[in-house]
């Protein structure tokens, strides 16, 4: 009763706070999915690989283990995946997140890549700025303005119009880059200018700054961040499953067994929350409405972590467990998962990590409730009044 009871009142918010054009999109998800033909919409797909060929007249969101768009679109790119390729003209800015991240065509505003592998090819135009962060990053294509890149290794082989600006361990800019501006950057060594490289501005080399180690009872204070925050996510995870054994049961599976859909669900939830707040203040009615919202998605979203460490838990003791029966224990399978998402988070890119674990666990939260509810039907029979 009382996830219906949330239900329909997050779908007044949505219905009340959101304009109607927003609700102009198409949403695919399943094993595979692609999307071949034209769309004037906007196009929302989840799956283990999604391909988009066809032109799409709006913005698309795609999340999956593998994501490749060759297809024109008119608006925007938002998608994370193992692997994301985009190959098809944008109309407007690309946010990517994933393993191996490749641009291939003409972004007409901005492009934020971010990942272990970054690939911006020479094929490829940035009409404004760029902002890559990888262990791996390089940069063959032109870039209209500034180019910000983070990194272990650093190669720019393109042309940058404004500025460039890199913190890497090691920069290289190859025979082929030419550099407009300024380049300014941090690295362990001198940059790696090979001859033939045009740099119209000066190249200054900016020291790392030395951190100062802060100790908390003689052990650095990022190590005891990391112990209590793992051991706070376990006591939420293990209060959670304690109070709600079946419901979470269920999260932790969707979270498992449809991360994709999860993911793509969160991300947009995400996106769509400051903009529900943002209309809901404009009025003095809506203003206790966005504080109680946004007091829910605070308490909410860091939580949700936890049935994403039970998914964990769950497939690292299926090969332990083989032939026994392990499937009730929960606490187990938190245990397990919140150790392992700890280590995770504790790695040089660990904030991509804790970012897919929020976001995934909170689309599963969401598309739970959503389903317990009975959708539109049960959400639109909870607000009608009873006779």
């Amino acid at each position: 009763m009382w996830i219906r009871s949330i239900g329909a009142v997050l779908a007044l918010v949505l219905v009340v706070g959101t304009p109607l054009a927003a609700w102009a999109f198409v949403f695919q998800n399943g094993e595979t999915v692609t999307a071949s033909e034209g769309l004037s919409d906007d196009l929302y797909a989840a799956g283990q690989t999604v391909t988009v060929t066809g032109r799409i007249d709006g913005d698309v969101a795609a999340a999956g283990r593998v994501v490749t768009i060759t297809g024109a679109v008119t608006g925007g790119i938002l998608a994370a995946a193992q692997e994301v390729r985009i190959a098809g003209p944008v109309g407007r800015t690309v946010r990517v997140a994933g393993q191996s991240v490749a641009i291939e065509s003409a972004v007409r505003i901005d492009a934020l890549a971010i990942g272990q592998e970054i690939y911006i090819r020479q094929q490829a135009h940035i009409g404004r700025d760029l902002l890559a962060s990888g262990e791996t990053v390089y940069v063959a294509a032109n870039v209209d303005r500034f180019a910000r890149l983070i990194g272990d290794t650093v190669v720019v082989a393109g042309r940058v119009g404004k500025g460039l600006r890199v913190d890497a361990r090691h920069l290289t800019i190859m025979p082929t880059a030419q550099i407009d501006g300024d380049v300014r950057y941090s690295a362990e060594l001198p940059a790696d200018v090979r001859t033939g490289a045009v740099i119209k501005g000066k190249i200054e080399r900016v020291a790392r700054p030395m951190r100062r180690q802060t100790r908390l009872l003689g052990l650095a204070v990022p190590l005891v961040f990391r112990v209590w925050e793992a051991l706070a996510l376990l006591l939420i995870g293990l209060v959670v499953v304690t109070v709600l054994p079946h419901r979470a049961r269920e999260i932790s599976t969707m979270a498992l067994r449809r991360f994709p859909h999860s993911l793509l669900v969160g991300v947009v939830v995400l996106l769509a929350f400051p903009v529900v707040c943002a209309v809901l203040t404009a009025t003095v009615i809506g203003i206790p409405l966005a504080v109680a919202i946004a007091f829910v998605f605070a308490a909410g979203v860091y939580p949700s972590q936890a049935f994403v460490a039970a998914a964990l838990g769950r497939v690292l003791l299926v090969p332990i467990g083989r032939g026994k029966n392990l499937s009730t224990s929960l606490h187990l399978t938190v245990a397990l998962g919140t150790v392992i998402l700890a280590l995770l988070f504790a790695l040089p890119f660990g904030w991509v990590v804790r970012l897919f674990a929020m976001m995934s666990g909170w689309g599963a939260v969401c598309v739970t409730v959503w389903r317990a509810t009975g959708g539109w039907t049960g959400i639109t029979a909870g607000l009608r009044p009873s006779p």
